[in-house]
């Protein structure tokens, strides 16, 4: 029987422990990068959320040209409820306006979620 030469033997079981301790502690230091990543396009999510229902909101105000529909769309009103994308949209604090006939009216709407705002809308609505 042929004797193998020392350098034959291959990867022992003490360098395939080796090998998987560094896999393991790279592994350990992408987590957080990873982690910040999804919370991150959580919140970028939830902004391009919020800003399409201002923008529809808007729209929405601009389409029915009447102060009572002004009035309807700035009221508060929570959307999503019960669900992790669950946000209110609001007109800012201290900010009023006045709807009245043939004048354009300036409307300001923000969209909060737990007590920080994800987006804000500014806009100009023609009342005939």
């Amino acid at each position: 029987m042929a004797t193998r030469a020392r350098d034959d033997e291959g990867f022992g079981l003490v360098e395939m422990i080796i090998a998987m301790l560094l896999l393991a502690i790279i592994a350990v230091a992408l987590i957080p990068p990873l982690w910040n990543s999804i919370l991150q396009s959580s919140t970028q999510s939830a902004s391009a959320t919020a800003t399409r229902e201002l923008n529809a909101l808007i729209e929405e105000g601009r389409d029915v040209h009447t102060c009572a529909k002004l009035n309807e769309i700035t009221t508060t009103t929570t959307y999503y409820t019960g669900t992790p994308r669950e946000f209110v949209v609001r007109v800012p604090v201290g900010v009023t306006y006045a709807c009245t006939q043939t004048t354009a009216v300036a409307v300001t709407l923000e969209a909060v979620r737990d007590g920080g705002i994800l987006a804000t809308v500014q806009a100009k609505i023609f009342v005939p």
